[in-house]
């Protein structure tokens, strides 16, 4: 079996651009659609890899164009279908995790889903993305990538402490970052940004021009 160094998780949020869809699939190796979806990704032009959660959510229409082969019923109704699919993502082990769809809604559903991922991100690097922005949830030091001129924010869960922020407008060296604490709407002034820290949790989001 062929190594998955990528996957794409389709997560249930209603909305999102099928432009961006279509092109972000082209980018991964293994395609996941959370419950509905699958609906969404055969919405937006192209077929999932596998359907997985409980199911309840998704039509009769995708089911009967997937197929058995394609729907992995979990009928375990004390996680979420996104634990359900990053714990899938734990066993084929993939270096990195994108996921869409996951903001919108519900905002008590957006706000757990976003906690979840600090379950995962021992396991593998994940991105949350829109058509508009990326989120990643961080436990450890990064580099990324942005336009310059791009809106970045820093969302603390935690004090983050010997944080120092590089590429950025408005850095910080060796700096605590505390809960509540405003670092938002920050501006990348180079194509590469980092965010160093000794310890703690946060959410990097960084918006498109």
């Amino acid at each position: 079996m062929k190594k998955i160094n990528s996957v794409l998780v389709i997560a249930g949020a209603k909305g999102e651009n099928k432009t961006f869809l279509k092109a972000e699939a082209k980018k991964h190796d293994f395609i996941l659609a959370l419950d509905s979806g699958a609906d969404t990704a055969l919405s937006a032009g192209f077929e999932p890899d596998l359907a997985l959660g409980d199911l309840d959510s998704v039509s009769e229409e995708a089911k009967a164009k997937l197929g058995k082969e394609k729907l992995f019923k979990i009928n375990r109704q004390d996680n979420t279908d996104l634990e359900k699919g990053l714990s899938f993502c734990k066993i084929i082990k993939p270096q990195k995790v994108t996921i869409v769809c996951l903001a919108g809604g519900r905002l008590d559903f957006t706000l757990s889903n976003f906690l979840t991922l600090f379950n995962f991100v021992k396991n593998f690097e994940i991105e949350v993305k829109s058509a508009g922005w990326r989120v990643y949830p961080l436990q450890k030091s990064g580099v990324f990538k942005a336009e310059k001129g791009a809106t970045v924010s820093l969302i603390p869960l935690t004090a983050v402490k010997e944080i120092t922020l590089k590429g950025l407008k408005y850095g910080l060296k060796n700096d605590v970052l505390k809960v509540g604490q405003l670092a938002v709407s920050n501006t990348a002034v180079k194509e590469e940004l980092s965010v160093e820290f000794k310890t703690g949790k946060l959410l990097l989001m960084i918006y498109n021009l």
